[in-house]
């Protein structure tokens, strides 16, 4: 090894070094974020929230999510302070095609049972708890017992990947194919979008955009080039902004 291999390479090695060195405290910082930061924070408040009347018929459920977008409902009984179930647009799909008349639906049928949290709940510890009972929404309740609001896994992953796409944002975002089995994605992109585009078959459990999927996958701060295996795919997070996904590689597999 000559002199200039030397100097270079322990200087680029010094570089290396100090972006890792950045990198890693981007994440302690992320961490420290969420465990800093409360539900009240980030939930969507009462006042902006669309509930259901346990009462609804089925037309009026169909007229309300068309025109709203929204793909999950709280249902109250008698006031909005007594919450009885959330109702998930896809459940509710599924329950009509084995619906034989349509005056025989009832809400209570097909809603799924409300996970409460205090709104002074940490983040970190809600991520813990929606992971562990497999839940992706929750109503928020102030220190009166009162509904103050809900918040959902997407609202969390937002804190760790960026903002997601919304339901009423109709922006494409990008999948660049670079080989004849690999794309880059930008991690806000749908994955039904992706599904679409890739022909795969992601399963999307609440989950919108694949920054979101794979900060699932991982359950952890996001690391550049960490690999995750599914039975379809190899995902590598090829961009990272501090603890946000920005950028994956998706290499589809023969199978």
């Amino acid at each position: 090894m000559n002199i200039f291999t030397k100097i270079f390479g322990t200087e680029q090695n010094e570089k290396d070094t100090l972006v890792n060195s950045v990198e890693t405290q981007d994440m302690i910082d992320g961490i420290v974020e969420l465990s800093d930061t409360s539900v009240k924070d980030v939930y969507v408040p009462r006042i902006d929230v669309i509930f259901l009347s346990e009462g609804v018929t089925l037309n009026e459920i169909l007229n309300i999510m068309e025109e709203s977008g929204h793909s999950r409902f709280p249902v109250y009984r008698d006031t909005l302070d007594e919450i009885v179930g959330i109702l998930y647009i896809k459940d509710l799909l599924i329950y009509i095609h084995k619906l034989v008349n349509e005056n025989d639906f009832n809400i209570t049928d097909v809603m799924r049972k409300a996970y409460f949290v205090p709104e002074s709940k940490k983040l970190d510890s809600l991520l813990r708890e929606f992971k562990r009972l497999h839940v992706h929404i929750a109503i928020a309740v102030d220190e009166y017992g009162g509904i103050s609001g809900i918040v959902s896994m997407e609202d969390i992953i937002e804190e760790i990947v960026g903002d997601i796409q919304d339901e009423f944002d109709n922006e494409t975002e990008d999948i660049v194919k670079i080989d004849d089995n690999a794309w880059l994605c930008d991690a806000r992109t749908d994955i039904d979008e992706i599904n679409d585009k890739l022909e795969l078959e992601i399963e999307v459990n609440d989950i919108e955009t694949i920054g979101g999927y794979v900060f699932n996958l991982i359950g952890d701060i996001p690391v550049k080039f960490e690999k995750i295996e599914t039975s379809e795919l190899t995902i590598i997070i090829t961009e990272v902004d501090g603890h946000k996904i920005k950028r994956v590689k998706l290499v589809k597999k023969d199978v």
